[in-house]
């Protein structure tokens, strides 16, 4: 019994390390291989459980997962608010906690109908769909999508193919690869076959990388990002309006003569119809045919309520209203009932509503750019369809509600997956860090410190054409899971004896 008794906390132990050890494979760590080996950790410790006792285990698992790579909310609650210490590390705890069930589901769904099938197959297919509803559920939380681990391995040329999903496929095929050609068991002709397969997607990989999906079009454009490293708790002081203006338009007047400047998201505490005249003085210097295009807050017509928005001037048209807000940060889910209970559910700017499902694009002089403010660039579908005959990408953010934390570095990190699904260059300003110009194959260009007031001015090459991910988006990949499940169900079934029938 005290045998059992140790085993199991063993194994309790070991899922929940295996979870914290999968934020390792992320940035700012980069140790990519553990995205092999932490799913596989995971599927070892659901061996010879009850679903009760999987369901647990997987829980830990997400526990470790999230309660280290999403850890950065703390910061968000307890150091941009009067939340006291106490209620903040209690919200962080049920968010954390509440994001682990996704992990519990997983280990219930494999330990009640799949463990008899083939985990090569079976596994990989299941982690795709769990990222997937992860994605999707109560407006969707695809942070740590594990593929986005491989922006910089030898599996990166995979990316305008498959997308982070496809990719978080092939990092849970290869560690069960990897666990299979080990296993002493494993007949030699298996282990033969399995690294012959985990050597031909490395180097096809690599071979893809070489492959150019889009086309160089018309002439580089040269940009001004502005990233004005103004403190949160002073972005919306009345007595700060007229420092933050001042350092915006000085920053701005120190890039000459441009074809863009970018203010990062909600540069100014104005609404657009205050901020034009300071727009108009921003591109003093910049000669022209130069345009501008910030972040502001916006009002929404008939629903007395803000937008969170990006507005242009000069040669820049257009306007786009942010269509994925995050949860708690710029809406409040169950508002009525958690409007009053601390500061953090009364934060400034959380009562934004959406843009519209399908909006229009922003245009510069020939070219056309894809819009898109913070969280929405870790939405892979939705930047694809923004992607969409576009010739490059924008993304500003206001990453200070994280402060030190490894929040933003992660938010970079899917950016710079973006510009590669798509093979966009991209443009990224932020507030704070980390502003940077990004090639069509998600290297950085330029970029600037965090948490410095400077501005980075440098050119971007817009490129023409789609990815074969951008074409068909991760819904065809999701369905051939789904039908790659129902089949090891249906041979697992067929495996079963038959029970003679009985005629009493």
């Amino acid at each position: 019994m005290l045998k059992r008794l140790n085993a199991s906390l063993v194994g309790h132990l070991a899922a929940l390390l295996a979870g914290g050890t999968l934020t390792l494979a992320f940035a700012p760590f980069n140790l990519w291989p553990v995205s092999f080996l932490a799913p596989l950790a995971f599927w070892l410790v659901l061996k010879n459980l009850t679903s009760k006792q999987a369901i647990f285990r997987g829980w830990l698992f997400g526990l470790g997962v999230f309660g280290t790579g999403a850890s950065w909310v703390y910061v968000s609650i307890q150091e941009h608010s009067d939340t006291p210490t106490f209620i903040a590390l209690t919200l962080t705890w049920a968010f954390v906690a509440g994001l682990a069930c996704l992990f519990a589901l997983h280990a219930w769904l494999w330990q009640r109908w799949l463990s008899k099938t083939n985990a090569l197959v079976s596994w990989p297919a299941l982690w795709v769909l769990m990222e997937a509803l992860r994605s999707w559920l109560f407006t969707g939380f695809p942070w740590l999508l594990l593929g986005t681990a491989h922006l910089n391995t030898p599996f990166s040329g995979w990316v305008p193919i498959v997308g982070v999903y496809g990719l978080t496929a092939l990092s849970v095929l290869s560690g069960m690869l990897i666990y299979s050609s080990l296993k002493p068991s494993t007949p030699h002709w298996q282990r033969g076959f399995t690294l012959s397969l985990l050597t031909i997607l490395f180097f096809a990989g690599i071979n893809l990388k070489q492959k150019e999906w889009t086309q160089a079009y018309g002439e580089p454009i040269t940009l001004g990002l502005v990233q004005g490293n103004i403190a949160q708790e002073d972005k919306w002081q009345p007595s700060k309006q007229k420092e933050i203006i001042r350092t915006y338009l000085n920053l701005s007047h120190q890039l000459g003569e441009l074809d863009l400047v970018v203010w990062p998201e909600t540069a100014l505490p104005l609404l657009p119809r205050q901020a034009q005249p300071f727009f108009n003085l921003a591109l003093k210097e910049a000669g022209e045919e130069a345009g501008l295009i910030s972040g502001l807050t916006s009002l929404a017509p008939k629903q007395n309520n803000y937008h969170n928005s990006l507005y242009t001037a000069g040669k820049a048209e257009g306007t786009y209203h942010k269509v994925k807000l995050v949860p708690f940060g710029e809406f409040l889910p169950f508002e009525a009932q958690l409007r009053g209970i601390t500061d953090f559910f009364d934060l400034p700017m959380s009562s934004f509503v959406p843009g519209e499902e399908h909006p229009a694009k922003l245009q510069l002089a020939e070219t056309t750019l894809a819009p898109l403010i913070c969280y929405e660039v870790a939405y892979p579908d939705f930047v694809a369809r923004q992607a969409f005959n576009s010739h490059w990408l924008l993304t500003v953010s206001n990453d200070a509600w994280f402060g030190s934390s490894i929040g933003p570095l992660q938010h970079f990190e899917m950016a710079r997956f973006r510009a590669l699904e798509t093979a966009r260059p991209m443009a990224r300003a932020t507030n704070n860090g980390v502003t940077a110009l990004i090639d069509h194959q998600g290297q950085v260009i330029k970029e600037l410190p965090q948490f410095v007031t400077a501005s980075l001015k440098g050119e971007l090459q817009p490129r023409e054409g789609n990815t074969p991910f951008m074409l068909t988006g991760s819904l065809p990949l999701w369905i051939f899971c789904l039908l790659l499940l129902e089949w090891q169900r249906y041979l697992q079934y067929r495996k079963r004896p038959k029970r003679k029938p009985s005629y009493l």
